[in-house]
């Protein structure tokens, strides 16, 4: 999903919480932006095809299937970060994709992908980003990511000054590795984007149902995980104090119901 900042901050929950940026109501293979959990929407299939294949990507020729200049992404240190006392961090992680059976998202620590795992959910990808300078959430060096289910793209610091050329690196999750993807742009669809104006009253009832769940409080931006319109809308949630406390939440609209997931099961 294009992780634009637009709108980066909205309602306050414990510390800062962040706001919805305008994302494309797509995800390549569902959920975040699917017309259905397991669907795809414009930009998602953006993620899938142009990463995933990378027959037409301008990188390079392909290699039995990788572009030339692939090389493998530095992997996160989960173990130092979520078995130390590691703290959340000033800025609050952003939730970048979400679908049935895959959630993606960022913050200092990295980008970790997660996986289903029975009643919770299992780190499958940890991705370091700082050491692509793009572990910024804030500021002129905020990285700009566009992530779906099997791939994403990663701009490093996209609104900085004099960067009128920015490095985009493109990230296959099955096989953890990366690639400069030249002259990328994401095929957002206006009129298919969750915009901080949907996400505000969303916002508001999660955080009225959080209320009634002691020592835990929304800590990301929510985005839909059935499509927009479709009632099911993923978030983050933490103590706001240690990396440790994250879990993933959904909240079904319907039902005015939020369910809570644990996160790194088995890591």
């Amino acid at each position: 999903m294009l992780a634009f900042c637009l709108g980066l901050f909205a309602f306050l929950g414990c510390g800062s919480i962040n706001g919805n940026r305008e994302k494309t109501e797509a995800g390549a293979g569902g959920g975040v932006g699917g017309e259905e959990a397991g669907g795809t929407s414009p930009g998602g299939k953006d993620a899938e095809k142009d990463c995933s294949e990378g027959a037409s990507a301008p990188g390079g020729k392909l290699r039995e299937g990788v572009p030339d200049g692939a090389f493998p992404a530095p992997s996160a240190d989960l173990r130092a970060l979520f078995q130390s006392q590691a703290p959340m961090g000033e800025n609050p992680p952003e939730f970048d994709y979400g679908d049935q059976s895959t959630i993606v998202f960022h913050g200092y620590f990295g980008l970790l992908v997660c996986r289903r795992a029975g009643e919770g959910w299992k780190v499958f990808r940890a991705l370091d980003l700082k050491r692509l300078g793009a572990d910024a959430t804030q500021g002129d060096d905020y990285a700009v990511i566009d992530a779906g289910r099997e791939a994403a793209y990663i701009t490093p610091a996209y609104f900085a000054p004099g960067n009128e050329n920015p490095v985009t690196y493109c990230y296959r999750y099955g096989a953890d590795i990366l690639w400069e993807q030249r002259g990328y742009e994401s095929s957002r669809n206006d009129l298919l984007s969750w915009s901080y104006s949907h996400s505000m009253p969303v916002q508001a009832r999660i955080d009225g149902q959080m209320e009634s769940i002691p020592g835990l409080c929304r800590c990301s931006n929510v985005y839909p995980v059935n499509g927009i319109g479709g009632g099911a809308y993923g978030f983050l949630v933490s103590d706001g104090k240690l990396l440790e406390s994250l879990r993933y939440g959904i909240y079904k609209e319907k039902e005015e119901q939020v369910e809570l997931f644990p996160l790194f099961l088995e890591n």
